[in-house]
C-alpha cells in the first residue's frame, strides 16, 4: 500500500505540473484545495497532500498556512540551486565575480538587441529609485540586485533569466565588502547608467563593455583585481 501510494502521489503530481504548464493554473494562481483536488483526481486525500508536498519541496506550489496552496511565481526555480551558501571557501566572491564577468556582460549584450520600450522604462525607473537611495546612503543592495535582474529579464531568454539569480549572490557579497569603500556606491550607479544608455542606444558592444567595465571596477573595490594575475581580464 505505502508504494502504491507514494505511485499515485507522483502521478498526481505530474498531472499537477503538466496543468500549471499547460497554463491552467498560472504562477501566483490558487489550486483547488486539499477536498476538492482529492475529488478531481479520485485519491485520498493523503495521497494529494504527499503531491503537494513534493511539489512544494521543489518550488512548483507555495504552500501558505490559512490561505491554501498557490503555484509558485517562478515553478521550478528553487533558491540557491547549486548550493553556493554551501561552499565553504574563502575565495567564493571570486569565483561568483569570475562567473559574472563571463555571463554578464553578454546578458547586457542581448538585452540590448532586445529590450522592450517597457522594460527600458523600467530599468530607467530603478536607476531613479537607486539614486534616491544612494543619496540617502541607505542599503542599496536590493536595488542593485533588481536592476542586473531586469536586464537579464530583457534577454527574453527564459534561462537566462533562471541563471541570473545564482550569481546575483556576489551582489550581495560586494555589497558589505565596498559599503565602507569611499565613492564605491556612485560609482556604481555611474556605470549603471552607462549600462541603461548602452541598453536604450541598442548598442550591443557598447553595453557588453559598460557592465565588463562595471564589474571589473567592483572587483577594484573589493581589493581583489590587483591580486589577480590578469584572471579577470575577461
Amino acid at each position: 500500500m505505502p508504494n502504491l501510494r507514494k505511485n499515485l502521489s507522483k502521478e498526481v503530481s505530474s498531472l499537477i505540473i503538466e496543468m500549471i504548464r499547460n497554463n491552467k493554473y498560472e504562477p501566483g494562481s490558487k489550486l483547488p484545495n486539499e477536498m476538492e483536488l482529492s475529488k478531481m483526481f479520485n485519491v485520498s486525500r493523503t495521497t494529494i497532500r504527499e503531491a503537494i508536498k513534493s511539489l512544494a519541496s521543489n518550488n512548483i506550489v507555495k504552500i501558505i498556512r490559512g490561505k491554501g496552496t498557490f503555484v509558485a511565481e517562478k515553478p521550478g526555480l528553487v533558491n540557491d540551486p547549486l548550493g553556493v551558501s554551501f561552499i565553504r571557501d574563502n575565495n567564493i566572491i571570486v569565483s561568483l565575480f569570475e562567473t559574472r564577468l563571463l555571463i554578464e556582460p553578454k546578458v547586457a549584450y542581448l538585452a540590448a538587441q532586445r529590450a522592450t520600450a517597457e522594460e527600458i522604462t523600467k530599468l530607467e525607473s530603478i536607476l531613479t529609485s537607486m539614486e534616491v537611495v544612494i543619496a540617502n546612503k541607505e542599503n542599496h543592495r536590493d536595488i542593485d540586485i533588481e536592476f542586473h535582474t531586469n536586464i537579464a529579464k530583457a534577454t527574453q531568454n527564459p534561462i537566462i533569466e533562471r541563471i541570473i539569480p545564482i550569481v546575483i549572490e556576489s551582489i550581495m557579497e560586494g555589497y558589505y565588502e565596498t559599503v565602507n569603500v569611499p565613492g564605491s556606491a556612485h560609482k556604481a550607479l555611474q556605470y549603471h547608467y552607462k549600462i541603461f544608455r548602452a541598453i536604450k542606444a541598442k548598442d550591443p558592444y557598447g553595453a557588453e563593455k559598460a557592465m565588463k567595465d562595471h564589474l571589473n571596477e567592483t572587483l577594484k573595490d573589493i581589493g581583489i583585481l590587483e591580486k589577480q594575475k590578469g584572471g579577470f581580464k575577461l
